[in-house]
């Protein structure tokens, strides 16, 4: 992995943001740096006092380990396919529960 794609961006900072406390403290950090911070792969090498290929290396595996929590729990693919039912529900209601749904989907 040398660069995240824009919509790997958004799929791993999903994945982050559902499974990240599983990950060790040091790899939260470095992730959150990179995914809420924007902070580039240099700037957190030096933070850390790291190299920028560990800093990369740490992303990778920690990106991989998010994505085998999210094959054996499904937590992501089931919060999506709820909202998108709720949506879909919402399109369907009268305006008092319109409101009712869009308040449920707010707390997602």
């Amino acid at each position: 992995m040398s660069k995240i794609e824009l919509q790997d961006f958004v799929k791993y900072g999903s994945l982050f943001e559902t499974y990240g406390k599983l990950l060790s403290e040091d790899r939260q950090t470095i992730m959150t740096d990179y995914f809420e911070f924007n902070m580039t792969l240099a700037e957190i090498a030096k933070e850390k006092e790291i190299s920028r290929q560990a800093v990369l290396d740490a992303i990778s595996k920690s990106c991989k380990k998010l994505e085998e929590f999210e094959s054996k729990l499904h937590i992501v693919e089931k919060r999506q396919s709820l909202l998108g039912e709720l949506q879909a529900l919402r399109d369907l209601t009268n305006e008092e529960l319109k409101e009712k749904v869009e308040n449920l989907i707010r707390k997602f």
